[in-house]
């Protein structure tokens, strides 16, 4: 018991490692264009597509065991990677466009490329659901659900918040009403000396 409590901290910290780097680099170390708002609402789009695909399953009558403690993690990996290829389309479109314009060819790029991982995620799960192992078909059942939850979440919740932070880009406003802007000037320590700027 204590093993499997020990490997489920060590799973509990890598969550909390890939958070910490999706919050510091989903953006850059700039007040315009760190996108702090972003990546939390990203993650906070993750942890609801957890509790919406557990929540459709156990409403329809599914059991969940220990393994599922896994999917956090799972969910966390794929979450995070349609948040940087999202968010690095938009990085390369360019600024001086509107912001409608920046969206529809970040998405022209990125949107087919978080469809097909998505799509084959969550087949590979739900393919998986059919095998005759009770603890792997409900783990994979659950998988799936939430691969889809994540998904739909990411393409509106999460896009509503990226055009939100394009358009604050657009008019020079600082992230956070500003108070990037007094706590982190783009010439101080905070802000590498502006070395790492976008």
């Amino acid at each position: 018991m204590t093993d499997i409590n020990h490997d489920f901290s060590l799973i509990g910290a890598a969550i909390l490692l890939v958070c910490v780097y999706v919050v510091l680099f989903l953006g850059s170390f700039s007040p315009m264009h760190c996108r702090l708002i972003v990546a939390l609402v990203g993650l906070l789009s993750i942890l609801m597509a957890y509790t919406a695909g557990f929540g459709i399953l156990y409403y329809l009558g599914a059991e969940s065991t220990g393994v599922h403690q896994l999917m956090p993690f799972l969910l966390v990996g794929i979450g995070a990677d349609d948040m940087f290829v999202l968010c690095n389309s938009i990085d390369q479109t360019n600024l001086n466009h509107s912001t409608s314009e920046r969206i529809v060819s970040a998405l022209g790029h990125s949107g087919p490329a978080i469809t097909i991982t998505s799509l084959t995620n969550a087949l590979a799960f739900a393919f998986g659901s059919t095998t005759s192992l009770p603890a792997l078909k409900s783990f994979c059942m659950f998988a799936s659900v939430c691969i889809v939850m994540l998904y739909l979440l990411v393409n509106t919740m999460f896009l509503a918040v990226v055009v939100w932070d394009t358009r604050r880009v657009e008019k020079r406003w600082g992230e956070c009403c500003g108070l990037c802007g007094i706590l982190c000037k783009e010439d101080t320590i905070l802000c590498c000396k502006g070395k790492l700027l976008a």
